[in-house]
């Protein structure tokens, strides 16, 4: 019997880090990166890891995520896209694939901007971070085909 048990909890102890890293959300910060040309912003993405390599697909997901449920602040500053962080619950079954790390949709609305990547080290980690231009009116205007977000002219 201890020995059943103590195999159960030796089979948990790998398979539980394994289940968890997959699920982990990306932890980041946005702000202004100043004006970005008509229709885009221009954010400044901090995602933060215990290494010193982070993807591209996670800045640019910080970057999309940010803009549609979080907003930035700064010079200039703007408000959640998709209105409040609620939308994300209501509509998981989109932003499920939308978000999807192999090749979801997301990745069509960012760029990073060559050049502007930074590494602060942290008594935590790391802080990556790398300026982004984010597409909004695109963004704005496929989500409100798709009927996630209310258009601009559904108010009117």
């Amino acid at each position: 019997m201890k020995h059943l048990i103590s195999l159960l909890l030796l089979l948990l102890a790998i398979v539980q880090p394994i289940t968890a890293k997959g699920t982990d959300p990306v932890k980041y910060d946005i702000s202004s990166a100043g004006s970005g040309v008509q229709g885009t912003y221009l954010v400044k993405v901090y995602v933060y890891s215990r290494s010193p390599k982070v993807s591209d697909q996670q800045i640019v997901y910080g970057a999309v995520h940010g803009v549609l449920f979080r907003g930035f602040q700064g010079k200039p500053s703007a408000p959640a896209l998709a209105g409040s962080a609620t939308v994300e619950e209501q509509k998981a079954d989109y932003f499920t694939s939308f978000f999807d790390e192999k090749g979801g949709a997301y990745l069509n609305y960012a760029s990073i901007l060559p050049g502007s990547y930074e590494r602060i080290k942290t008594a935590k980690g790391y802080k990556v971070g790398a300026i982004v231009q984010v597409s909004k009116d695109k963004l704005r205007s496929d989500l409100s085909s798709a009927g996630i977000i209310r258009g601009l002219s559904d108010g009117f």
